[in-house]
């Protein structure tokens, strides 16, 4: 039996992880002998319940748009962009996600300096090579002239 313990699978939620039931949400599955069954993970953060709640929101009003149950689409569409600003203004997750970018900001700057140290060996390398067959081309015309 092929088991597989880290999927994610598009399920029919039936209220798992406080979703609503009836939403297709991607909820983390394993898959034993043919059947998929819905992971339990135990106790969730604060910063990912508060994303899950506001997926479940953006998912509600997709589902009352997509099946003609809400006429003011843009209304709704405000309040799922105003739930996903509210999960962005959390200071946890506000203060994780700016020492991501600095680091992604770090690891860039890093790589460029990379960039910059091995076209300058590069270069240095170029000019060597090119200042040793020089001298070589003068050594081969000096021992001519000298034969001559």
């Amino acid at each position: 039996a092929v088991v597989s313990t880290q999927s994610t699978g598009g399920i029919q939620s039936e209220g798992q992880f406080g979703t609503t039931p009836g939403l297709i949400f991607g909820f983390p599955v394993s898959v034993s002998e043919g059947k998929v069954a819905v992971r339990e993970v135990g106790e969730l953060p604060e910063n990912l319940q508060t994303l899950i709640s506001a997926q479940d929101n953006m998912l509600r009003v997709e589902k009352q748009v997509a099946l003609g149950e809400c006429d003011e689409y843009e209304k709704a569409l405000l309040h799922s962009e105003a739930a996903l600003w509210s999960i962005l203004e959390n200071p946890k997750l506000k203060r994780e996600l700016e020492e991501r970018e600095v680091a992604r900001i770090a690891a860039e700057e890093a790589e460029r300096k990379a960039a910059e140290a091995r076209a300058k060996e590069e270069a240095k390398k170029k000019a060597e090579e090119e200042a040793l067959r020089k001298a070589e081309e003068e050594a081969a015309a000096a021992a001519a002239a000298e034969e001559a």
